[in-house]
């Protein structure tokens, strides 16, 4: 599952209502570049320490699947994201053995 930084929660939740919440099937990690990281509300399946840590001192909440269930049973008001799929270090190696551009 491609993970999703706290950096580009907050770019995907700029404009968004603050009863919204962004729901990750993944995890959330921390991104220390950025400084200042927004109140938002944030569902995923696994949080690192840090990335939850600053999303509560931001005046946000960190939950999980559980607690949306019982928050939101509709599904409304809520944002589903990902992270980018094609990110990871792996997939430069995918491809079919013989093929030109196939990178294998």
């Amino acid at each position: 599952r491609p993970p999703i930084s706290g950096s580009q929660l907050a770019v995907q939740m700029n404009n968004k209502n603050s009863e919204q919440i962004a729901v990750v099937v993944g995890s959330v990690l921390n991104d220390p570049r950025m400084l200042d990281l927004p109140a938002m509300k944030v569902c995923a399946l696994h949080f690192s320490d840090v990335a939850r840590a600053r999303i509560v001192k931001a005046g946000g909440e960190a939950i999980t699947f559980d607690e949306l269930a019982r928050r939101r049973p509709t599904g409304k008001n809520t944002v589903l994201l990902r992270g980018k799929k094609n990110a990871r270090e792996v997939v430069k190696h995918f491809g079919a053995a013989g093929v030109p551009g196939s990178h294998s």
